[in-house]
């Protein structure tokens, strides 16, 4: 895997999210924002909130937004864009992060729950 090609396709085409429900978009959208926003850039929703446009005090340096499970990252000037993209990838791989940790303690809690289910029937059964 060449990571300049890598990084050139997500630009152009974008990064599939899979399938997501219109709340979901909106979640994703929020929380995008959010962190864009944590990151100290002037960011603001457009699009009945479906669109984020990141700017400095002169112009637009890119608009982000979510279209057929595709999280789209448009650069808007020639100057900047590069910054606010990869401070998109970071957001992306800490919510990653986020979900297998969340995952883990899942299947964990749930392992836990069936190992006490188990012993509970064999009990019962004694």
């Amino acid at each position: 895997m060449n990571v300049k090609d890598e990084l050139r396709r997500a630009i152009k085409y974008g990064i599939y999210l899979g399938e997501l429900t219109e709340s979901e978009k909106k979640k994703f959208i929020m929380e995008l924002f959010s962190a864009l926003v944590a990151k100290k850039n002037f960011c603001t929703l457009r699009d009945n909130d479906k669109t984020i446009i990141v700017s400095t005090t002169e112009e637009d340096l890119a608009e982000a937004f979510i279209h057929e499970g595709t999280l789209k990252v448009i650069p808007l000037a020639t100057e900047g864009y590069f910054q606010i993209f990869m401070d998109v990838l970071e957001f992306l791989a800490d919510r990653h992060k986020r979900e297998m940790q969340e995952t883990s303690e899942d299947n964990t809690i749930n392992k836990f729950l069936d190992d006490d289910e188990s012993t509970e029937e064999e009990d019962w059964w004694v």
